[in-house]
């Protein structure tokens, strides 16, 4: 997977996050979090300093949360963890 495809990964995940319907409201602000936190690592310039593994600590946490209820959100977190792993990201 090349940047560019990394990039519109992170862009698709962020727009499914916006978009995750019947989830509670805590949920609801826990998913725009890391939908904001996406964002910000899209726009970032290729080789900046930030704290990625907190963001795949975060993911994990809501693959863990959302498995049950939302199966379909929660597989699409964990391939993001893994691609961001990937890219060491």
């Amino acid at each position: 997977m090349s940047r560019p495809q990394l990039h519109k990964l992170l862009t698709e995940l962020h727009d499914e996050l916006i978009r995750a319907r019947s989830v509670d409201p805590k949920d609801k602000d826990l998913l725009r979090h890391l939908a904001d936190d996406i964002r910000a690592l899209v726009e970032k310039e290729p080789g900046a300093k930030g704290e990625p593994g907190e963001l795949r600590r975060r993911l994990a946490e809501a693959v863990g949360r959302f498995e049950a209820s939302h199966p379909d959100l929660a597989k699409t977190l964990a391939n993001a963890i893994d691609t961001l792993a990937f890219y060491n990201i």
